[in-house]
């Protein structure tokens, strides 16, 4: 993964970074298939209309969205996502200082949906599309590609995910509560709001110190 810290909890705002009167950018991942990318707007700021290629996913970190998509407008508040068709021609306005997370697929031969198991072009609670189950932890992927898997997961307090590595670098994202995750001999404590990237071929293991949920963002070398 590009331009992220490894190794190293940091928060949304060091993901996106705000700056007055200004877009910046921060490129996590591309490939021939995708890119993931963080953005940064501050108040007033905008992004001309687009058109996705074959779908883009748009989650609010920070702040207030105004997201305007074939006609139709909605406002995404931190931690809430929408999920775009291709083809849909979108804009997008900081209604205050806030950023995202965008994962864009390109246009492919097969002409297929990515992301699967949440709903299209509607305003949804990321956290909201997986349930913490007592006793138990849970998981539901909606990516599932030779070069990138994203999957969310739901661990019951004191719930482990055995010691393991991972063919690509690994971004967790705390939706909610809290966990222990251990890279290689090394503990680091992960919050809602926060997020870690592990590292490739590198054992690492997580504990629910509370329940919590995340999103995992696998990239692999590939395409």
């Amino acid at each position: 993964m590009r331009d992220l810290p490894i190794a190293t909890v940091f928060s949304n705002s060091e993901l996106a970074i705000i700056l007055p009167d200004q877009i910046i950018s921060t490129a996590i991942a591309e490939t021939t298939i995708y890119d993931i990318t963080a953005f940064g707007l501050g108040m007033g700021e905008s992004i001309s209309t687009e058109i996705v290629g074959l779908e883009k996913l748009i989650y609010c970190l920070e702040g207030q969205l105004e997201v305007t998509h074939n006609e139709q407008v909605v406002i995404l508040e931190a931690g809430s996502m929408i999920l775009l068709d291709r083809g849909s021609r979108h804009a997008i306005k900081a209604k205050n200082k806030a950023s995202f997370q965008q994962i864009h697929f390109y246009q492919t031969e097969e002409n297929r949906q990515m992301i699967h198991k949440i709903p299209h072009n509607e305003t949804i609670q990321l956290a909201d599309q997986i349930d913490i189950v007592p006793n138990r932890k849970s998981s539901k992927s909606l990516v599932q590609h030779e070069t990138l898997t994203l999957t969310l997961f739901a661990l019951d307090q004191g719930q482990q995910i055995a010691r393991h590595t991972a063919t690509g670098d690994a971004l967790v994202q705390i939706l909610e509560g809290e966990a222990l995750i251990t890279i290689d001999q090394t503990d680091y404590t992960v919050k809602k709001g926060e997020s870690i990237v592990m590292p490739a071929e590198i054992p690492h293991a997580l504990e629910a110190v509370e329940a919590f949920k995340m999103l995992l963002t696998v990239v692999k070398t590939g395409k």
